[in-house]
Parts: structure tokens; C-alpha cells; sequence
């Protein structure tokens, strides 16, 4: 497990990114996850008026999402729960971040209370979806379905 000083600035800037620099007042009963990630993910420039990511979106760092990560049907599946969520269409929810990532152990980062297991590393892949100034986080494992995570662990490192 890596933690970087750079993920609150980081993550400060997904949040103001659209939002006219409003701090959200949504909290955990709203749907969004409150728990940073321990690492900077993949994030996605400012998005046009349908909420699409621009094909050219990158990081500060010059990492560029996968052009076709909106369509890809986990990342599909995830948006609509979030616009389920929320309320909005499902142009309504940005990309914030993305990043493959390695989890600790078969939680994938989403433990819940009473539940055993797998001691393992597993390769995976973070998403973080952003309604407004509310923050959704998505966890998978390689290849499989996103799930939302409401108490997210900072149990990963990025490069899966």
C-alpha cells in the first residue's frame, strides 16, 4: 500500500473542476464516497456539454484516458448506477479517474464488516465517478463488473 502527498491536491482539483470552485455538501447518505484513494488515479480534463470525456483528456501528468473507457460496458454499467443514484442522465456523470490497479486482498478495496477474505493480491481497476461536486467510487476486479464502494479501503497500489 502506497500513499502519495499529491492525492489531496489531486483530488481538490477533481472536485472544482465544474463545480465553480463550490466545496460539496454531499454526504455519505447522498451516495458519495467520502474516502479518498491512497494514490492518483488517471484523471479526465473537463468534459463538454454532453458529459463526455474529450478524447484528448490527460493528467497533469500527460496520461491520457482509454478513448473508448465511457463505452466499455463495466464502465457503462457503472455510470448508469451512478445516474440511478443521483437522479440525472447518465450524460450527467464524469469520469473523474481511472487506473488499473493491484487490491490487497479479494475485498478489492471495499471490505464490509463480518466478511472473510482471500489474503491475495488482485489485479483490478479503480474508477471514480463525479455527479456535481459528489464523488462515486467503483472497484473491479481485471475484467470484471465495477462495484459501487461506499467505505473504500486505501488497500492498493496503482499500476495493476
Amino acid at each position: 500500500m502506497y500513499t502519495t502527498p499529491r492525492l489531496a491536491l489531486v483530488l481538490a482539483l477533481v472536485l472544482l473542476a465544474g463545480s465553480g470552485c463550490a466545496v460539496s455538501s454531499d454526504g455519505p447518505d447522498a451516495g458519495a464516497s467520502s474516502t479518498p484513494p491512497s494514490a492518483t488515479p488517471t484523471t479526465a480534463a473537463p468534459t463538454g456539454s454532453s458529459g463526455t470525456p474529450s478524447p484528448t483528456a490527460t493528467t497533469g501528468g500527460g496520461i491520457t484516458l482509454p478513448d473508448d473507457l465511457r463505452t466499455r460496458p463495466a464502465v457503462a454499467a457503472a455510470i448508469a448506477d451512478t445516474a440511478g443514484r443521483k437522479g440525472v442522465a447518465p450524460d450527467a456523470v464524469v469520469i473523474a479517474a481511472w487506473t488499473p490497479v493491484t487490491w490487497s486482498d479479494g475485498s478489492l478495496g471495499c471490505p464490509q464488516k463480518g466478511m472473510a477474505y482471500t489474503q491475495a493480491l488482485v489485479d483490478g481497476e479503480l474508477l471514480l465517478l463525479r455527479v456535481g461536486t459528489g464523488l462515486f467510487q467503483y472497484h473491479a476486479r481485471a475484467g470484471g463488473p465495477f462495484t459501487y464502494c461506499a467505505s473504500p479501503s486505501a488497500d492498493y497500489t496503482v499500476g495493476g
